[in-house]
């Protein structure tokens, strides 16, 4: 009998309010999920790093921080969404966990088919997945919680395909 170690990976899909996260320690073995949000008044990006962020990496300490990668936006947008990334990066580096920039997607379907497949991988969140969304609707934001898996996903298979201590990482953080 082999003894195979884990390493926990934290999955971020970051929203200007709220993000959806999931933890997992292989690919077929997810520990925690949901998504977290800060409404009130004041810096939003501020109090989910501190105040939200921050009690997540405490419980789990992962090894890695997994964030989803720069989506199609005007440029002001894009450059807030790159502050945001690295003040998350900033405080996941003082717990000393290695940051990660990923894709969401695991294959090029739909968020809601990638969903689907996600939610059958992970019998857990079946009862999570929200209804397929119709044109005029905004998206489900639990939606967000299958982006992050599905992140998780593909960070624990490229880590296990190129062994957990790759001296060349995809794409980290600086």
């Amino acid at each position: 009998m082999t003894n195979k170690s884990f390493t926990r990976v934290l999955a971020l899909d970051l929203h200007p309010r709220c993000f959806g996260y999931v933890v997992v320690e292989s690919p077929d073995r997810l520990l925690d999920w949901g998504v977290r949000s800060y409404r009130r008044e004041g810096n939003p990006r501020d109090a989910l790093i501190h105040r939200r962020l921050k009690p997540l990496i405490e419980m789990w300490k992962p090894k890695f921080l997994v964030i989803r990668g720069a989506r199609t936006a005007p440029p002001k947008q894009r450059l807030m969404r790159q502050r945001f990334i690295k003040r998350v990066a900033a405080e996941a580096k003082k717990y000393r966990v290695c940051v990660r920039i990923g894709s969401g997607q695991l294959e090029n379907l739909t968020k809601y088919e990638n969903a689907r497949r996600i939610a059958e991988h992970f019998p857990a969140l079946k009862g999570r997945l929200p209804p397929k969304r119709k044109a005029w609707e905004s998206e489900h934001y639990r939606m967000s919680i299958f982006t992050a898996a599905a992140l998780a996903i593909a960070q624990t298979l490229n880590e296990s395909a190129a062994g957990w201590g790759s001296p060349n990482p995809p794409r980290a953080v600086a």
